[in-house]
């Protein structure tokens, strides 16, 4: 087996500032995403966890929770005692992260439909987080992004149905995004000045203006002003 890829990163040029990402066929003989980063090159699954792993021989740590809680409510008639520790956290922690980054890729690689599951994904674990972990601080320290990940998660289903000329599938995915980042202002005390403030909210309505706009003439891609919206293009700069 060839262990040096020095061969592979002077055909594969590292460009500062740039997000370069593609698709490969693994020797496993499935695909497989790369990001050229600046000391070499990043790889992870398309399917399943990003790292490849299956932690307590599950898909991934939502799925091993999720069959976890069922289990718990099915022995107990609830879940209101099932509790996650330190160690289940920062575990649950780096399943998040990992699927933030491949969204981020997905993205990349025009891949909405698969952008949109990753981002489901995370909605899941966010859940789980809030139902079942007793430390309020950790529990904020992931829900303050929930609207962020509401926002992509519509975005990514919106331009799959843009894709698919389906404009009115497009503009009911950021329309429900929309309700459901205010209720969660709402039902976290923010003011309506705060509301509108909402720098996700003012990114999905300027979406819902560029979709209704261009309902006729087609559009590939949600405009993003660097403004308002900013996807870490630099996280594997390392």
């Amino acid at each position: 087996m060839e262990k040096d890829i020095t061969n592979i990163l002077k055909s594969w040029k590292y460009q500062p500032d740039t997000l370069i990402i593609r698709k490969i066929l693994g020797d496993d003989g499935k695909e497989k995403i790369q990001i050229r980063i600046d000391m070499g090159i990043l790889q992870m699954e398309t399917n399943g966890r990003p790292d490849g792993k299956t932690p307590h021989n599950s898909k991934s740590l939502l799925q091993y929770y999720e069959s976890l809680i069922k289990e718990f409510i099915e022995k107990y008639g609830d879940a209101s005692n099932f509790k996650l520790n330190k160690k289940d956290m920062e575990e649950l922690d780096d399943e998040l992260i990992q699927y933030y980054h491949r969204r981020i890729c997905f993205f990349a690689l025009g891949d909405y439909e698969q952008a949109r599951e990753n981002a489901e994904h995370n909605l899941s674990l966010m859940d789980i987080i809030s139902g079942y972990s007793d430390n309020k601080e950790y529990i904020e320290s992931h829900e303050k992004y929930r609207p962020f990940v509401l926002m992509e998660r519509a975005r990514a289903a919106s331009l799959d149905c843009i894709n698919r000329s389906d404009y009115a599938g497009a503009m009911e995915n950021v329309n429900h995004a929309i309700e459901l980042i205010n209720d969660f202002y709402q039902k976290h005390g923010f003011s309506e000045n705060e509301l509108q403030q909402s720098r996700e909210l003012t990114i999905l309505r300027k979406w819902q203006e560029q979709i209704h706009r261009d309902w006729e003439g087609g559009i590939t891609e949600l405009d993003v002003d660097d403004d308002d919206y900013q996807d870490n293009n630099n996280l594997f700069n390392i």
